[in-house]
């Protein structure tokens, strides 16, 4: 089967669903394409080290986030899918330019065309922002109902909320949620002992690990604000927060650190490269995210942490095992009762961090998960 990724940006360093596929999909010897944009005029065409081609295309302009296609791209889009004769077309985001270009072109080929919803709606924070939102989801709920095929979701509250937003049969929809790269993050003894020996951290102390943005929708007040009579009371409790941000949010993050008088027990540490990140899960015991979370709940999973999540339907599956809890957005008290259940239950903690070990390896891991999009490849091929 010859199968094209058309996405925004192509970065293997992050992980994302888009390189996850390419690469196990490889791996199953399927023949595929990804299609992004390249930072540069040139177009330049890269064979990755496992054996999927990367088309890196010239792009007009971007627009709120959006890479608007040169009429180069479009010709060598054209050009690519007459010699090829690609099979199925994935669309990462369905919503993006380039994907429209892939399902206006479908009229004149004979291929099917699938996409991803792994998001809500996006953060429209300027009246710029929501009348292009706007503008650009009239003209693609009328593409992306008709033409496509099949529609991925990572659970079904996300599916109910497309389906409301296009107007989309239910009929259409697959759910597949995200995985992680248990080659990677698993768990090590040793860089327990290394990251908290790095940290100045004694082996009796108990690390809340918080790893990503920096930025008002993580809502890491939330959390400082629900640590930190636990802290006050027991000098053992330390929060760890792994990444950058918005400069101004740290510093506002930092203040109420000082102003609550548990600044000694919140570590800073900037960004790491994520095959970093499984070590600094292993120095962790609970991992948690007050507000807007990511693949990373899954990761942190991997390594075998109980979560702490706030309470979206959209990330729900993370925790489907009974290996975490979730809490009201917001609740400060609610998402304090919950680190203390788990900071004094050695025992509870345990268990779900081995629950969280289960979830990843016998659903949200890469392997299967791009089964499940393989099976269904298939499936919408067969229609024809």
């Amino acid at each position: 089967m010859k199968i094209v990724i058309a996405v925004e940006t192509f970065d293997p360093n992050k992980g994302y669903l888009e390189y996850y596929l390419a690469r196990e999909l490889t791996v199953l010897d399927q023949k595929v394409y990804v299609f992004t944009f390249n930072r540069h005029k040139n177009i330049s065409i890269n064979m990755s080290d496992i054996g999927f081609q990367v088309f890196r295309m010239p792009y007009f302009t971007i627009v709120n986030g959006y890479h608007i296609p040169s009429l180069d791209e479009i010709t060598q889009i054209i050009k690519f899918i007459k010699k090829e004769k690609p099979d199925i077309i994935h669309c990462q985001p369905l919503i993006s330019p380039l994907s429209l270009v892939f399902i206006g072109l479908q009229r004149f080929f004979n291929y099917k065309i699938v996409g991803t919803f792994y998001s809500q709606n996006p953060y429209l924070n300027t009246a710029t922002k929501k009348v292009l939102n706007n503008l650009v989801k009239l003209i693609s709920s009328h593409y992306i109902k008709n033409k496509s095929d099949i529609i991925f979701v990572k659970s079904k509250e996300l599916m109910k909320i497309q389906k409301e937003l296009y107007k989309i049969p239910m009929s259409k929809f697959r759910i597949i949620p995200l995985g992680s790269d248990t080659t990677i993050f698993k768990y090590s003894v040793q860089a327990r002992k290394n990251i908290r020996s790095m940290l100045g951290l004694l082996p009796e102390d108990l690390v809340i690990v918080y790893s990503g943005k920096l930025t008002p929708r993580k809502r890491l007040d939330i959390l400082i604000k629900a640590l930190a009579p636990i802290i006050k009371g027991d000098n053992r409790v330390k929060l760890l927060i792994v990444g950058k941000g918005i400069p101004s949010y740290e510093r506002y993050i930092k203040k109420i650190c000082r102003d609550s008088g548990v600044h000694e027990n919140v570590i800073f540490h900037p960004w790491v490269h994520r095959t970093m990140l499984p070590d600094f899960y292993s120095a962790s015991d609970i991992a948690v995210w007050p507000g807007l979370s990511s693949i990373s709940i899954i990761e942190a999973a991997s390594i075998g942490l109980p979560l702490i999540i706030e309470a979206s339907p959209i990330e729900i599956y993370g925790i489907e095992y009974g290996n975490g809890f979730t809490f009201e957005p917001g609740n400060v008290e609610e998402l304090r009762k919950y680190l203390v259940i788990l900071i004094y239950n050695d025992k509870l903690r345990r268990d779900m961090g081995a629950k969280s070990s289960l979830l990843v390896k016998e659903k949200l891991n890469w392997a299967s998960i791009t089964t499940s999009y393989l099976d269904t490849y298939s499936q919408v091929i067969k229609k024809q």
